[in-house]
């Protein structure tokens, strides 16, 4: 009976968010932090978590932040969760610290600029991210750099039609999230060859979707060299129309534990990539393949 009033309770402040926020946001921000995570997978779900309630919803138990249906979700929120990391707050205690015992009036002058620069969040959750998923234009290199720079635990990146997400994010990527396990660039059009080659030092990355982005066989290269090239598993090239035989060609030999590939609508992929594709070399448990037909 208390767990079905709990349900009736969330589903109630879900169907009057709006109203909540205007009248009882003291109430909401002192929730505990197991109804708070609940909430945030119930509002993210129906896209009602945006840059200016985002800050009374983060709670250190949401791991996965589902941001694919919040069109509002901006760099804003990502830079606010980057200065809720542990070691972000552990620097913004030490920066406060340090006010404490400037005594000069130029020293404290900056210290006031620093600290109004980084307390501006109603919130000192110490989140604990292990999955993004953002979608949209309202997504920057400068919002994901900084989130990526703070969480190098990251399992799981999907940006989906980040149109504004450039290499700059993959040599970050690259650089601290060592552990990334699934990256999907899905309709990232600004991505090339080398934000692809900013990747190569990931060692477990199982699965990676790069569907209508502007790469070629030099991006398939690049993975074949790369440290992940016997862990990648997965990948989807769907709209890739710059792709050729000999990139396909070189990406299948130096990834031997490939078990699921995408190559649909890529247009300069021929017969010639399908008849590689050897049983006896590749244990294929899922092909998607399209081969364009001459006239």
């Amino acid at each position: 009976m208390v767990t079905k009033l709990i349900v009736l309770c969330e589903y109630t402040i879900v169907n009057h968010f709006s109203t909540i926020l205007s009248t009882q946001l003291t109430t909401l921000n002192a929730l505990p932090v197991n109804l708070k995570a609940r909430l945030f997978t119930l509002l993210s779900h129906r896209g009602l978590i945006n840059d200016n309630n985002l800050p009374y919803l983060l709670n250190c138990r949401t791991r996965t932040f589902d941001f694919r249906d919040c069109i509002n979700i901006t760099d804003q929120s990502l830079i606010l969760m980057a200065r809720c990391s542990l070691t972000a707050q552990i620097e913004r205690t030490r920066l406060q610290a340090s006010t404490t015992t400037t005594t000069t009036a130029a020293a404290e002058a900056t210290a006031t600029t620093v600290q109004n620069e980084i307390i501006v969040q109603p919130t000192t959750s110490v989140l604990n991210p292990s999955v993004i998923y953002l979608r949209g234009l309202n997504i920057t290199d400068n919002g994901l750099i900084q989130f990526v720079q703070q969480y190098p635990s990251l399992r799981k990146i999907r940006v989906y039609n980040c149109v504004q997400i450039t290499d700059e994010s993959l040599r970050a990527i690259g650089t601290y999230c060592l552990r990334l396990m699934e990256l999907d660039l899905t309709g990232c059009m600004n991505i090339t060859d080398e934000g692809i080659d900013g990747l190569r030092q990931l060692t477990h990355l199982r699965a990676l979707a790069l569907t209508q982005t502007h790469i070629t066989d030099q991006s398939l290269i690049s993975i074949g060299q790369s440290s992940f090239h016997h862990t990648l598993n997965e990948i989807n090239l769907r709209m890739c129309t710059e792709i050729t035989d000999d990139g396909f060609l070189f990406l299948l030999k130096h990834c031997p534990n490939l078990k699921t590939i995408g190559s649909v609508q890529c247009p300069k992929l021929t017969e010639r990539s399908r008849q590689n594709l050897n049983p006896h070399t590749h244990q294929l448990s899922f092909l998607v393949w399209t081969i364009p037909v001459k006239t």
